[in-house]
């Protein structure tokens, strides 16, 4: 054991144990964050997947919180998805246990909170939100929060939704101050996402893409042949849609033989088969999952041998999620694309070349206006006693301007959820009703499935679901957006033949869009 290691060993007298005596040594990003962590830096970590950056960051967090003495909740494990919350429970609950520290879970499907306080809560932001608003008091002695896969947050209404309610945290907790470490596999521009939750803090960034070997084809039966040819006998398939899945799902039961076992995983499953699907791939030896983008991140199921795209990924984000999900333990991902048209073929080329090449798109960071109605709503709910004019706006400066403030503010004065007296914001009976009914916290729209409509002659050419780029194929064309509203795309055909460089996340709005004033509604398109 080399001295640096033999080091954080010494530093880590209660967590060495149920963290690390299993493996024996450290990994890269271990040896590298976790002095860091115990030395009170706030932290970002940008290290590939299964390199070991959630016990770099879960390990040292715990050897402070028992070393220090902290009480009552002091951690919070801000998750993107409940599945990935539930994941988390389940990988870090035993460690953490065994140094006599209590963890729950909170989110929509465990929604729940007993008064006896945990000392590390997993969560997700919109029940973070929840828990601010009806219980602010248990916050009090937080001294760190971890936001896990912060790339699938940043940049959208949710991550600016958390972002505004890490400064009303700093309004609960005792000195007002507290760690804040960032984790993601994939991130192209670190520092810069790392400063919209974060003032000052240290990167620690290992690289280490894994070689890509890819294949296109043009049906099932292909992939069939490669993966007997070459052994593959845990297959994930990825599809966009929910009635995909089960599609193929059915189909792959005919052709491939009985002692593969098939399941489906979207998100119209109940939690049960979802957890059932998730156990068969993770312990049996010849299975194959097909699922929406519920598996691109987190869950384990085990080490998947074969990615195979049954559609093209909607972006490049998602194309990365997806074929990360190969052999983690590896240095190479196997990954199949099947390609219904020669435009496809071209399509995927392009988006497989740019994601060898590790140039990750650059978005521009847009703010979400649509956060500063559902800030404005839960912050007020919270504050029944009223919210100084200033604060409203200290509040809300990081995602808008001074002007466009005052412009929401007057329109939902007129809108009747809030009124002013004598410099004083306050919710109406009307958005205390809202508040009561649980309907203010989460700014996901009911649906994440939108109408592709082609703006040319009208007609509908079929529905997408999640994040789609600026050009994405459907029905085997290419198309570029034109506009969004509401549920509906309108797009236009698109004939160019460089398509990388059109893979661009179009921008996804929260769902209270619906009720900023119509002059800001413009600005999103």
């Amino acid at each position: 054991m080399n001295s640096n290691i033999e080091t954080i060993r010494n530093r880590l007298k209660f967590a060495w144990m149920p963290f690390f005596t299993r493996f024996g040594k450290l990994t890269p990003v271990q040896e590298k964050t976790i002095p860091k962590i115990l030395d009170g830096f706030n932290v970002v970590v940008v290290s590939p997947t299964a390199s070991g950056k959630t016990e770099a960051v879960v390990a040292p967090v715990a050897e402070r919180l028992k070393s220090e003495n902290w009480h009552n909740l002091s951690v919070l494990f801000v998750s993107p998805t409940r599945a990935l919350a539930n994941d988390m429970l389940t990988r870090i609950e035993g460690p953490l246990q065994y140094m006599n520290i209590k963890i729950k879970l909170k989110h929509g499907d465990k929604p729940y909170f007993s008064s006896k306080l945990p000392n590390w809560l997993i969560t997700t932001p919109e029940s973070l939100d929840s828990l601010i608003c009806r219980k602010p008091e248990v916050f009090t002695n937080l001294r760190t929060v971890i936001l896990d896969e912060i790339h699938l947050l940043d940049n959208t209404y949710r991550g600016d939704q958390l972002r505004l309610l890490l400064y009303r945290l700093r309004e609960l907790v005792f000195n007002r101050t507290f760690n804040i470490h960032l984790l993601s596999a994939t991130l192209s521009e670190p520092k810069e996402v790392a400063q919209r939750y974060v003032n000052e803090f240290e990167m620690v960034i290992v690289p280490g893409q894994r070689e890509i070997d890819y294949y296109i084809v043009d049906s099932h039966e292909e992939v069939y042949n490669l993966a007997k040819q070459n052994g593959w006998k845990k297959i994930l398939y990825f599809c966009n849609k929910r009635e995909t899945v089960e599609e193929i799902a059915n189909f792959l039961g005919k052709l491939w033989p009985p002692c593969f076992i098939i399941v489906a995983h979207h998100g119209s499953l109940s939690s049960r088969e979802r957890k059932e699907a998730e156990i068969v791939m993770k312990e049996r030896k010849m299975a194959i999952c097909v699922a929406t983008s519920t598996l691109e991140v987190g869950i384990d199921i085990g080490d998947i041998e074969l990615v195979v795209l049954a559609e093209p990924p909607y972006s490049i984000s998602s194309l990365l999620q997806r074929i990360g999900r190969g052999n983690r333990r590896d240095d190479i991902i196997h990954a199949i694309a099947i390609a219904k048209s020669d435009e496809e073929r071209k399509m995927l080329e392009a988006m497989f070349q740019m994601t060898i090449s590790g140039e990750l798109p650059r978005k521009p960071y847009i703010p979400d206006l649509s956060v500063a109605i559902q800030q404005i709503f839960s912050y007020l709910y919270q504050h029944r006693e009223g919210v100084a004019e200033e604060k409203l706006f200290s509040l809300l400066s990081p995602i808008c301007a001074s002007n466009e403030i005052e412009v929401i503010l007057e329109h939902l004065n007129k809108k009747e959820f809030i009124m002013k007296v004598t410099g004083y914001w306050f919710a109406t009976t009307k958005l205390m009703d809202l508040g009561e009914k649980g309907l203010i916290h989460s700014n996901i729209p009911d649906t994440a499935t939108y109408r592709v409509i082609d703006i040319d002659s009208g007609k509908e050419i079929g529905k997408i679901a999640g994040i789609f780029d600026e050009v994405f194929v459907l029905a085997q064309r290419a198309w570029r957006v034109v506009e969004v509203k509401g549920n509906e795309i309108k797009v236009q055909r698109f004939k160019g033949k460089a398509f990388a460089p059109y893979f661009k996340p179009h921008y996804n709005i929260g769902a209270f869009y619906h009720f900023l004033p119509p002059r800001l509604k413009q600005l999103y398109f």
